[in-house]
């Protein structure tokens, strides 16, 4: 039996609890990853996954077992690429996860640029808003907005992530209302409302003294911001966005801040921004560290 294969099946069905899913990862039939899994199991004389026709659940010992080797499995995995890559040129695949917004203004053109100059490193995209656990889930590099995450992990700052109502000139001119607006006159007009991997965001109004929710009267929902974005510019509302998702539009334009007597956001309180997140033993990875260092030089002076 190959047991480091196995083992390395063993991690990733355990952390998504589906066998398909683990066989489309390493392009394998699922009938292999069950197999060498159960060649393990008889190996130690113990179950580790307890198997169904419809879900696959991790034994008490099977998740012993578990946080033993994985760790062992993801350094092991990393010398082994630190190794091949120290007397080459830096290559392979590089698993990127980024905010999909952010990803498609900033991060894809960048890589464009990247590519030029290093035509053997692959890059694998994945924009979501969904949150990346760095180490268990596949991924090498992620950028996320909110909060400096407080997980063990390297988190760079590339830019602010302050919000502004914004709508187009039109839109405000149909309201018929006075500016600066008021907490009643936001509520009364037209919300674009974003929806995160939770849910619609929230809207909040800083009145002078504390936050308090906003009840919006919401004209559209999608976790598309392009598809808000449109919305906003064809007058049908206005959003509470980005500043950075929108300035080109702000500069021609087409939208404008709203005037408001307070502040509004979806994040009211602390300091958040756009976040560049990485292991620290994966920067020694050349491939790793060349793709991490190019980003942040460049998207961190925004």
């Amino acid at each position: 039996m190959d047991k480091l294969r196995a083992l390395r099946y063993f991690k990733r069905v355990a952390e998504l609890c589906s066998f398909t899913a683990v066989a489309e990862e390493f392009d394998v039939p699922a009938s292999s990853i069950s197999r060498r899994v159960r060649d393990l199991e008889h190996s130690l004389g113990i179950e580790l996954l307890q198997r169904s026709t419809r879900q696959v659940e991790v034994t008490e010992l099977g998740k012993l077992y578990y946080s033993m080797i994985g760790e062992a499995i993801r350094q092991l995995e990393q010398a082994d690429e630190l190794v091949s890559q120290t007397f080459e040129a830096p290559s392979g695949l590089v698993r990127i996860s980024c905010l999909p917004s952010y990803g498609e203004q900033h991060l894809t053109p960048l890589l464009e640029q990247f590519a030029q100059r290093y035509p053997d490193i692959v890059f694998d995209l994945h924009y979501s808003d969904d949150l990346t656990q760095l180490g268990k889930d596949p991924v090498d590099i992620a950028i996320r907005g909110g909060y400096a995450p407080d997980e063990h992990v390297i988190a760079k700052r590339l830019s602010k992530n302050e919000f502004s109502l914004t709508a187009s000139p039109e839109y405000l001119s149909s309201l018929k209302q006075e500016f600066p607006l008021n907490k009643q006159a936001i509520e009364s007009a037209n919300a674009l409302q974003y929806r995160g991997p939770k849910g619609p965001i929230d809207w909040h109004y800083f009145n002078g003294n504390y936050w308090e929710p906003i009840e919006l009267t919401t004209h559209l929902i999608s976790n598309n911001g392009k598809a808000l974005l449109a919305a906003a510019l064809n007058h049908r509302g206005m959003f509470c966005v980005p500043s950075w998702s929108v300035c080109e539009h702000i500069d021609s334009g087409e939208l404008v801040e709203v005037p408001t007597e307070g502040k509004v956001s979806v994040s009211p309180g602390g300091d958040i921004g756009i976040f560049l997140l990485y292991e620290r033993s994966k920067y020694q990875i050349p491939k790793i560290k060349l793709c991490v260092d190019f980003i942040y030089s460049n998207l961190g002076k925004l």
